[in-house]
């Protein structure tokens, strides 16, 4: 949706009595989440929302632990730009959600988990089996060849 039919949504919905402190908080949130999103690396926007502003401080939350290390790593100049821009925040939480972001997520057109089978290549085999072969006898040597007998097949 355009955001300027989102905006007229907003505008609409916060006119009724019941709605309007809750639409003066989800419009609120829209503009931090926009301003937010303009002060990060682009890369980083599609992994990551804001989720709010407690005792001054803001909670951002990441889909995975990567980003979370990125935004760890750039917390402190974007703590200065959002209070440069009037934000009332004196320290910046990040937390992982991980398959919170729809991103995150592999999923077919019918809507079900891909589960992808991998296949060990020749190559991979002849070294793992040159690698047993050099081992003295061990739970490693072991495993080896047991995970070796298990992809025989493949």
């Amino acid at each position: 949706m355009a955001p300027h039919k989102v905006d007229a949504y907003f505008d609409l919905l916060g006119k009724m009595p019941e709605y309007t402190h809750l639409f003066k908080l989800a419009q609120k949130l829209r503009e931090d989440q926009s301003t937010f999103f303009k002060l990060i690396p682009a890369q980083l926007t599609q992994h990551c929302s804001l989720s709010r502003i407690k005792d001054n401080k803001l909670t951002i939350m990441a889909g995975n632990g990567a980003v979370a290390a990125k935004l760890k790593q750039i917390s402190p100049s974007l703590l200065l730009k959002l209070q440069k821009l009037g934000w009332e925040i004196t320290a910046i939480q990040i937390m992982v959600q991980a398959d919170s972001i729809s991103e995150n997520k592999k999923i077919s057109t019918n809507h079900q988990y891909v589960k992808k089978k991998l296949k060990l290549s020749q190559t991979g085999k002849a070294c793992l089996n040159q690698l047993a072969a050099t081992l003295a006898d061990s739970g490693l040597k072991d495993t080896i060849q047991s995970f070796l007998k298990k992809h025989s097949n493949d």
